[in-house]
This record gives structure tokens, C-alpha cells and sequence, in this order.
């Protein structure tokens, strides 16, 4: 599998598609700008931007982001017409597709690393309080960690629509909605998985809202995202399992086909 990560990141120079993916990261920060701009009775600073960004990226951009470009690396080769070929070399389907997985997640650090540096140039125009060495230390760990549990609850809706929607259009229209449902709040979006990641990413999450004498937790919202990850990988076993049998059954009945031929032609 270490061949095939490493071969993805020969391939990225030719992604044009990850330039959409980075101006997508802009547009989360100039949204979350839009926001601060509100006459609103919250005490607006840096830490609270990071909040106003974490949201946006998890509710709008991200998980259609991640699914957008999940589709166009997972499909390449199929695009391409270089299936066949990358398959002759001694490297199962399930290895392919995990290096291919494994190299979104690498994207996904990046985009994080875009978004944070995007917010510290943003808020030197907005100038927000508290902007600190130590803040920007804590907002890129917060926007990194949102993200890649972003990726991980995605990741099932990503391996559905490869095997199969196979479509970018239909698999960013279902991501954004999957997101979207993630900005209202109540106690069953404990177990939903975008607010799961921003439960855990997020001690804001939720502040600003009338839930009662009800608190998000971290535990359903950690167990969750665990079922997420397990059922990406038991999906992805099953659907690599079943595209793998009608090739080894469609060689074996080539192989009686062409011996009942030679039978034939030798009486």
C-alpha cells in the first residue's frame, strides 16, 4: 500500500481539482468574516472566528469538499482507462483504493493548514482581539482535528458513492445536505456524525442556543465517529470483495470457454 500512497503523491501535481478544493477553504474564512461583520450582542475575538469557522467548514464546505475530491482521485483510473494496467502490477484493488483513501486524508491536513492560514491573514484586516501565538497554536489544532473527524464521518458516504452513485454531482449534493443537517441542534445531534465532530473539536459548540438543562457530550459523540470509521472499512471490504469475484469468474469461464473450444476444433 506504501507504493500506492507514494504514487498519489506523484499524481497530485496533475489535481487540478485541489485548487477548487483551496479556494473552497477561502470562501469558510470570508463566510466566517461575513458572520463577525453582525451586529450581535457576542463579544466577537479570535477564538470565537475559529468557532464561526470550524462551524462553517463542517455545516457547508468540507464534507462536499472531501467528497468532491474523493471522487476525482478515487476515479482517475477508471477516467483515465488505467484500471487495467495499474492492475497487472502485483497490488490488490483494496490496497489501491486505501492508498487512495489515506492520500485524501494527507489532503485533508493540507486544507486545514490553508484554512488557518487564510483566518490569521483575515483577521489581521478584521482585528479581532487575541490573536496570539498561542491562539493560532490552539486554532490550527482545532480546525485539523474538525476536519479530519469530518473526513472520518464522510468517509461512508465516500466509499458508497464509489462504488455505487460513482457520480461527483450526486455525491457533493447528498455531502452538503449530510452537512447541513448538521447546524441544528438538540439532543439526537449528539449522535449525528458532523456535529459529532465538532462536539469534540469545539468547546463553543452549541453556546448560543436554548438546550435546556442538556449538555453535548463527548462520549456518544467519540463512539459515533468510531461506528463511522468501522463501517467505512466494512463497506469498503465488502464492495472490494464483490468487484474482485466476477474477474476471477470471468477468467475461469474464459479459460473452460476456450478449452471446450479446442476440444471441438481438435475432433
Amino acid at each position: 500500500m506504501r507504493e500506492c500512497i507514494v504514487t498519489e503523491f506523484w499524481k497530485m501535481k496533475r489535481y487540478s481539482v485541489i485548487k477548487a478544493g483551496v479556494a473552497m477553504m477561502v470562501l469558510s474564512v470570508l463566510m466566517s468574516f461575513f458572520y463577525s461583520t453582525a451586529n450581535t450582542s457576542v463579544g466577537w475575538d479570535f477564538s470565537y472566528y475559529i468557532h464561526e469557522i470550524i462551524i462553517t467548514n463542517g455545516t457547508y464546505f468540507f464534507p462536499v469538499i472531501i467528497t468532491l475530491m474523493a471522487v476525482f482521485v478515487i476515479s482517475r483510473e477508471n477516467t483515465d482507462d488505467t484500471l487495467k494496467s495499474v492492475l497487472t502490477v502485483p497490488v490488490s484493488y483494496d490496497s489501491l483504493l486505501a492508498g487512495k483513501l489515506v492520500f485524501l486524508l494527507f489532503l485533508t491536513v493540507m486544507f486545514s493548514i490553508c484554512n488557518v492560514f487564510f483566518a490569521v491573514i483575515v483577521n489581521g484586516f478584521l482585528g479581532l482581539p487575541d490573536m496570539t501565538v498561542l491562539t493560532v497554536a490552539a486554532a490550527a489544532g482545532q480546525i485539523l482535528l474538525s476536519n479530519v473527524l469530518i473526513y472520518i464521518s464522510v468517509l461512508p458516504l465516500i466509499v458508497l458513492n464509489t462504488f455505487l452513485l460513482k457520480s461527483s454531482v450526486f455525491g457533493a449534493a447528498i455531502a452538503f445536505v449530510y452537512g447541513y443537517l448538521g447546524t441544528f441542534e438538540g439532543r439526537i445531534m449528539n449522535w449525528y456524525p458532523v456535529k459529532a465532530a465538532m462536539i469534540l473539536t469545539d468547546p463553543l459548540c452549541g453556546s448560543g442556543y436554548d438546550l435546556g438543562d442538556f449538555t453535548y457530550q463527548a462520549a456518544p459523540a467519540a463512539l459515533v465517529l468510531g461506528i463511522c470509521f468501522l463501517l467505512a472499512i466494512l463497506i469498503l471490504a465488502v464492495f472490494a470483495r464483490r468487484r474482485r469475484i466476477p474477474e476471477k469468474e470471468t477468467e475461469s469461464s474464459k479459460r473452460k470457454t476456450a478449452g471446450k473450444t479446442a476440444r471441438k476444433k481438435g475432433w
